[in-house]
C-alpha cells in the first residue's frame, strides 16, 4: 500500500470539495444573473485544455449534478412516493436506494440540456458528432442547473405543502429557463426574435415530454407479461 499516494488523493480530494463550496454558488449566481455572459463563458473555456479549463467556474456536468443532490436534499421523496414506487420492476429499483433516486433524477434532468443542444447543432451546419454537441451541451447544463436546482425542489415541496410560493418558484424557474434559451438561440444562431421564441418554446416542449414519458415509463412500467 503506497501511503504517500493515498494522502496526495485524500489531499487532492478535499481541496476539490473545497472548491466545490467557494465556486458553487459563485456561478449560480453568476448564471442565474448573467445567463448569456456564462453561456459565452462555457463555450470559450470548453474549447481549451480541459486541464486549465473552467479555473473560475465550475465545470458543467458537475455544476448540473450538484444542483440534483442540493435539490434532493431540500426536497427528498417521501416514503409514501418511495412506497407508491415498488409496484413496479423499475420503480423499485429506482427507489432501492438514495444513489439510484439521484441517478434517475440526474437522468431525467439531462434531457434538458441534451435536448436542447441536440437541436441547436441540427439548426447548424455539419453533422451531428459527439465533438458537436459538446460546447452547446456544456452551455445548456449552465442555465440547466439553477432550473433544475428550482423545479426539482418547489415541485416536491408544492406537492405535499401547496404553499403557493414554491408554485411561484416553480413558474419562475420555466419562464427563466424560457428566456435564457430565448437569446441563446437568437444569440448563436442569428434568428429572427419570431423564429428565436418558436425554437425555444420548441426546445422546453420536447424536454418536458422526454422528461415526463421517461419518469412514467420507469415508474409505471410493469414489464413484459
Amino acid at each position: 500500500m503506497d501511503v504517500f499516494n493515498i494522502a496526495k488523493s485524500i489531499e487532492k480530494f478535499i481541496f476539490e470539495l473545497l472548491m466545490w463550496l467557494i465556486f458553487y454558488p459563485y456561478t449560480l449566481f453568476r448564471v442565474i444573473f448573467q445567463p448569456n455572459s456564462m453561456m459565452e463563458y462555457a463555450r470559450h473555456e470548453t474549447a481549451r485544455d480541459e486541464a486549465v479549463s473552467f479555473e473560475s467556474g465550475m465545470k458543467p456536468a458537475i455544476f448540473l449534478f450538484l444542483s440534483i443532490v442540493i435539490a434532493a436534499y431540500i426536497a427528498p421523496v417521501h416514503k409514501e412516493e418511495l412506497a407508491a414506487m415498488n409496484s413496479t420492476q423499475a420503480g423499485q429499483y429506482i427507489s432501492a436506494s438514495w444513489v439510484n433516486l439521484l441517478f434517475f433524477r440526474m437522468l431525467i434532468y439531462s434531457i434538458f440540456p441534451i435536448v436542447a443542444a441536440l437541436i441547436y447543432d441540427l439548426a447548424t451546419p455539419g453533422q451531428v458528432t459527439r465533438k458537436s454537441l459538446q460546447i452547446p451541451f456544456n452551455q445548456q447544463c449552465y442555465i440547466c442547473a439553477p432550473f433544475t436546482l428550482a423545479t426539482s425542489s418547489t415541485f416536491v415541496l408544492f406537492q405535499h405543502t401547496e404553499n403557493p410560493v414554491y408554485f411561484g418558484i416553480f413558474i419562475l424557474a420555466q419562464l427563466w429557463l424560457l428566456g435564457s434559451n430565448f437569446f441563446f438561440f437568437r444569440r448563436q444562431l442569428g434568428r429572427s426574435m419570431v423564429t428565436s421564441a418558436a425554437i425555444s418554446l420548441a426546445v422546453f416542449v420536447i424536454a418536458w415530454a422526454g422528461f415526463l414519458s421517461v419518469t412514467l415509463l420507469a415508474v409505471e412500467y410493469k414489464g413484459l407479461s
